[in-house]
């Protein structure tokens, strides 16, 4: 039995100033680095991020940062904005709810319509990718957890065949993800539910999908949404 009382394990604290990397580390330490700052706190929520101050603590170029920005943006955990720069997000309460509204409607249709996609070879990719979601939970490893949930619905929302779906919950949606990282120190028990909810919630779609059951994803999509839009409050810092 999954123990999940080890899935958020004590992360590092992290300071900003960063040592300086050797040559062969490139974008994806620095990914890994920035990412762990903002997780554990060493970068706050709303904080700009110099390039070139950061370039500098690290001793590599502008346009090795930027491209690891670039990167931390395709995961939710920065908002670039021209002319204003690069911002660690920070979504509020609001914001998750008004999220939550939006993928009520938007998710359960692509879920549905992937059912009627999907190929036996992607329901084992799916089935794989569960099988890791549980791993990562079961090894207390939260990023590798939601790295792998994350990318079960993004499967399933490129499998549901509507690229307009598929581009909105990408914007709406993977920014919550790091809002779940960014905050897995609030109500601990509260994230163990939550882990657990994706897990049980993703069974029920593989066993939808092995039955060909559009109808019972779309429900099983909605139920699960609503239910994680109810618990905002409690699982979230309110006002973050």
């Amino acid at each position: 039995m999954i123990d999940y009382g080890r899935v958020v394990g004590n992360l590092l604290a992290m300071s900003t100033t960063f040592q300086k990397l050797e040559p062969v580390s490139k974008k994806v330490r620095i990914v890994t680095l920035l990412r762990e700052a903002m997780v554990s706190g060493g970068i706050k929520g709303g904080e700009q991020i110099v390039e070139a101050k950061i370039a500098q603590q690290f001793g590599v170029g502008q346009g090795l940062i930027r491209e690891a920005l670039i990167e931390l943006e395709h995961q939710g955990f920065v908002r670039r904005t021209p002319f204003s720069g690069t911002h660690v997000h920070a979504l509020d309460l609001k914001d998750a709810q008004q999220i939550f509204e939006m993928r009520i409607e938007l998710e359960p249709l692509a879920f549905s319509l992937a059912v009627d996609n999907a190929s036996d070879e992607d329901v084992a990719e799916l089935a794989d990718l569960v099988e890791k979601t549980k791993i990562a939970a079961a090894a207390g490893d939260l990023d590798s957890f939601f790295d792998s949930h994350l990318a079960f619905r993004k499967t399933m929302w490129k499998l549901s065949g509507n690229i307009y779906v598929q581009q909105a919950l990408e914007r709406i949606v993977i920014p919550l993800y790091a809002l779940y990282l960014m905050r897995q120190s609030y109500n601990r028990n509260g994230l163990f539910q939550t882990i657990t909810d994706c897990i049980e919630h993703e069974d029920k779609i593989l066993a939808a999908l092995r039955k060909r059951d559009s109808k019972q994803a779309r429900r099983v999509a909605c139920d699960f949404l609503t239910r994680m839009r109810d618990y905002l409050a409690t699982r979230l810092v309110p006002g973050a």
